[in-house]
Parts: C-alpha cells; sequence; structure tokens
C-alpha cells in the first residue's frame, strides 16, 4: 500500500476537503431561489463577523445578478445594496445588517421558504 497517499487521507485538512465537497454539491444541487438565499446568508454571517471583504463580495454579487430589464425593482435593490457597501465602509454593521436581513426575509417569504 502507498503510505502517502493512505497517510494523506487521515491529515487534518482531510476533514475540510469533505466539508468543501458537500457545500460545493449543496450549491450545485440547489434551486435559483435557494442560491439567492445562501447569498444572503453568507453576507449576513460575515457581516455578523465583521468581515468586510466577504460581506462586500456578497453585495458585489447580488448587485451584479440583478436585472434591469425591471428598472423599478431593481434599481431599487442596486441603491440599497450600494447604501449597505457604504455603511460597512463606514463600520455601521448593525445598520447594514438590518437591511439585507429585512431583504433576505422578503425574499424568503416569496419563495414560501419560512
Amino acid at each position: 500500500m502507498n503510505t502517502n497517499v493512505a497517510y494523506k487521507r487521515n491529515t487534518p485538512n482531510s476533514h475540510k476537503r469533505s466539508v468543501n465537497t458537500y457545500l460545493e454539491n449543496q450549491i450545485l444541487n440547489a434551486k435559483p431561489e435557494e442560491l439567492i438565499l445562501k447569498v444572503y446568508d453568507f453576507i449576513l454571517l460575515n457581516m455578523k463577523k465583521k468581515n468586510y471583504d466577504k460581506a462586500n463580495a456578497g453585495l458585489i454579487e447580488l448587485i451584479a445578478s440583478l436585472n434591469f430589464d425591471y428598472q423599478d425593482v431593481s434599481l431599487g435593490l442596486f441603491k440599497l445594496y450600494s447604501y449597505c457597501q457604504d455603511q460597512i465602509r463606514k463600520g455601521n454593521w448593525e445598520e447594514a445588517k438590518g437591511i439585507i436581513q429585512d431583504i433576505r426575509d422578503a425574499w424568503a417569504k416569496a419563495f414560501n421558504y419560512n
């Protein structure tokens, strides 16, 4: 038996790889509305941790996914997301978190994921 292969399977990082594989499968098999909620959850988690880079990356993803064919809704969300970016840049985490939580809850209700 190749001891290098056996050793690699039992390394501390092997658990991390299996978690990453689980998360990857969960994302690849998610419905579009589940993915939207996962992005909001990612942002909220990183706002709680006060991780600016990750929270901002999630907001950038939401902004990039806006469909401006529906300009009224998209423009309103764009303004809210931009405001949240500005608030976290200023360190006003609770203000931004409250807005994102409210939007996330509205989407969950619309998707019947209460």
